[in-house]
């Protein structure tokens, strides 16, 4: 059974043979096995169990963005201990979890074996090292919900189009345009020279994001920018002495770009050791993790970077009824550490994916459970989804603002908000400082 998903795929197309699925289904039928395609499974009509499959990174180089699952799967799994309600039925709720070990064919694999051998429903996934989770839920027909990547890292290696969308696959996330947006946002006031350093990681969110024409340097050009970039950097480099000789060369007074915290650290002791000192350091993805920023010292003082969620938000969770605030000291109660962002969407994942359920009317029906994602309203605890109204197909944007880390007396690092004209129903806490040279 486990071949069965990748012999059916066109090379290029991103779809599916229709004679090999057509082939497979009714094969599976005779057996009475899993049918591909949206027509449903054999069994569907009298199985009161719901079974969610969920792939995330907890360990490997993204093991950060899956940090808070095994409290998030907790709290979850609490909550449906006594079943679900949906369409006049009561259905027990399984999540089967599964860590990808930030290896994008291990993802697939993944998927794979929850489509075919735990006979998942729906499917719930983080996707920041790409989308094969997605990929395999398209091919076969199981509805999915990701989240924790680019939109466009997300449809565009699918070969999907904005206008158009896909089948089964759903995704909620920041867009490179958003962030763009709050990046300006947050330099707006800052007195520089406009000269930006760009500094992106050569992997899927990386070229994604640091597209010179499409990505965050060209909106960053449009708004009178000017761009410096020597091309991308590998993941899990440990010299950046040639972007920053450029950098200084050139007199770039903002530096931007994608890293992982090791690798941001790393880049900021060499810009120490080589002289250069920028006004403004806007980074994504190193930031966002308080435990990264301590790990950085006093060079953490005055770091921005995005933000997706914090415990200031003003949101309640659907599913624990736990405000922004609440749902964090649960966690830093729970496992004795700081909150992480990701903690806020994880959360959102599983809130999206009942409520979808709920909306269905038959959780145990695809093709239901697609025209309930479809049209997906719901309030979470990161703020509104709709899947209806980003104007992208299949798609629903999150709130992003800015903010700059602030290290407060004994050490301890404290992100602010500064930056609000993104979400102005997010309140602004602080002004942007520049850099202490």
């Amino acid at each position: 059974m486990a071949s069965k998903i990748n012999s059916s795929l066109v090379p290029e197309t991103g779809i599916a043979d229709p004679a090999r699925r057509d082939f497979l289904k009714a094969a599976a039928a005779l057996t009475a096995g899993a049918t591909l395609g949206s027509t449903g499974r054999a069994w569907a009509a009298a199985d009161k169990k719901i079974r969610i499959g969920y792939i995330s990174p907890k360990t490997g180089p993204f093991a950060p963005f899956a940090e808070a699952d095994d409290f998030i799967l907790d709290q979850v799994r609490k909550s449906l201990a006594g079943g679900l309600s949906v369409g006049g039925s009561k259905y027990e709720v399984e999540i089967i979890a599964r860590d990808d070990q930030s290896s994008p064919d291990r993802q697939s694999n993944l998927a794979a074996e929850l489509i075919n051998k735990e006979n998942i429903d729906l499917m719930l996934a983080q996707v920041s090292i790409g989308p094969g989770v997605s990929q395999q839920c398209e091919l076969n027909g199981v509805p999915c919900i990701s989240t924790m990547g680019p939109w466009q890292a997300w449809m565009f290696p699918m070969k999907g189009d904005p206008a158009k969308g896909f089948k089964n696959v759903f995704h909620f996330f920041w867009g490179i345009e958003d962030i763009a947006a709050v990046y300006l946002d947050i330099w707006k006031d800052a007195d520089t020279n406009k000269v930006v350093g760009s500094v992106f990681s050569n992997d899927v969110p990386g070229n994604a994001m640091g597209d010179l024409k499409l990505g965050m340097p060209g909106a960053f050009a449009k708004a009178g920018y000017k761009i410096i970039d020597i091309g991308r950097f590998p993941v899990g480099a440990d010299d950046f002495s040639t972007h920053i000789q450029a950098f200084k060369k050139e007199g770039v007074e903002i530096v931007t770009g994608l890293f992982n915290p090791p690798e941001w650290a790393t880049f900021l002791n060499q810009s120490a050791q080589m002289g250069f000192k920028p006004k403004v350091c806007t980074i994504a993805k190193a930031l966002l993790f308080p435990g990264g920023v301590a790990a950085l010292g006093p060079r953490a003082e005055g770091m921005s970077t995005e933000i997706w969620w914090l415990p200031s938000y003003p949101f309640r969770s659907s599913l624990t009824g736990q405000t922004a605030t609440e749902l964090a000291a649960a966690y830093q109660a729970a496992t004795k550490r700081e909150w992480t962002q990701p903690i806020g969407v994880a959360h959102a994942l599983f809130e999206a994916g009942v409520q979808a359920l709920k909306a269905s009317g038959d959780p145990k029906s695809p093709n239901k459970l697609v025209e309930g994602l479809r049209k997906l309203k719901t309030d979470t605890v990161i703020g509104n989804l709709d899947f209806g109204a980003s104007g992208i197909a299949n798609v629903s944007k999150i709130r992003v603002v800015g903010g700059q880390w602030h290290v407060e007396d004994g050490g301890k690092p404290h992100l602010y908000i500064t930056s609000n004209s993104t979400a102005p129903e997010i309140k602004a806490e602080r002004k942007l400082e520049l850099l202490k040279s």
